[in-house]
């Protein structure tokens, strides 16, 4: 597994979240996607160089403007990486079963 996918798997596991999507590649224009998924936020991660503004404005060009574009926070705290908070999930579990191994 990719460290991309263990992100989206991650973020998608969260109540908020109904659907996380690793963006296009550099290669394909990034409204592409926008008829597939019809979203109603774009969260851009506190580290991504894109810029809200362009985006917005380029939603707005492509007929999208009602789609929210927020930038996600980073992590002031301990869980600041992936590595960090599959370790913190790792220390929380109690060793029974239904733990982060097994299969549904």
């Amino acid at each position: 597994m990719t460290n991309q996918d263990l992100r989206r798997r991650m973020v998608e596991g969260l109540k908020p979240v109904d659907k996380a999507i690793i963006g296009n590649p550099p290669s394909e224009p990034i409204f592409d996607i926008l008829e597939i998924i019809k979203p109603d936020i774009i969260a851009l991660g506190y580290d991504q160089k894109h810029s809200r503004d362009s985006i917005k404005k380029g939603l707005e060009q492509n007929g999208w403007g009602q789609v929210e574009v927020i930038r996600v926070e980073g992590l002031a705290d301990d869980l600041d990486g992936t590595r960090k908070i599959i370790a913190k999930i790792l220390n929380l579990w109690s060793g029974e079963t239904g733990g982060p191994y097994e299969e549904d």
